[in-house]
């Protein structure tokens, strides 16, 4: 049975590549590319890092910062770090103008400290869509003009820089994802 379905796809085969050459030969053979879970939102430096602490000089007191502040240009465009679901868009009394997208049940973005916001609760985001722009000084951390970013992985904070930059190509062998309604699964 299986010589049968040999022989139907050898004479299909010939078939085409007599009749229709250049399409076979032209097909554009290319490797997959692998689309990390999350980019950076903005393309800058890193002015605060992650628990770094710093002085708040309005409550005149020290926290641990829960994100990394990036830094940018008044006007400059902030991406979706991956795609999801606007759960919240305002004010927050922290860093002014905020963001959240919810990823899957368990992760969030945050985006604050931003000037103007161009989504609204419920949309649905794509990575690398723009969402804001930065240009406010709400955020106490840093004195310059920059993009708070943080991560949110089941109601904890984490650090952003070091999920931005894992290379998943080369643990992917050791993991199985699974997509689930907009979200994933690790086996």
């Amino acid at each position: 049975m299986n010589l049968k379905y040999l022989k139907a796809f050898i004479y299909i085969f010939l078939i085409a590549l007599f009749f229709f050459p250049s399409y076979i030969f032209s097909y554009p053979f290319s490797p997959v590319e692998y689309k990390k879970p999350f980019i950076y939102p903005l393309q800058g430096k890193i002015l605060i890092g992650f628990r770094e602490e710093y002085f708040d000089n309005e409550k005149s007191a020290h926290y641990k910062h829960t994100g990394i502040d990036i830094s940018g240009n008044p006007g400059e465009q902030v991406l979706a770090a991956g795609t999801g679901t606007v759960l919240y868009t305002g004010f927050s009394p922290i860093g002014g103008r905020t963001v959240v997208i919810g990823h899957n049940t368990m992760i969030r973005t945050t985006y604050l400290n931003l000037q103007s916001i161009y989504v609204s609760k419920g949309d649905s985001v794509k990575q690398g869509d723009i969402i804001a722009s930065i240009g406010a000084l709400d955020d106490p951390s840093c004195d310059e003009y920059h993009l708070h970013f943080g991560i949110i992985y089941n109601d904890a904070y984490l650090d952003p820089v070091q999920l931005l930059n894992i290379d998943y190509c080369s643990i992917s062998r050791f993991l199985r994802l699974e997509y689930i309604q907009r979200s994933f699964r690790i086996y």
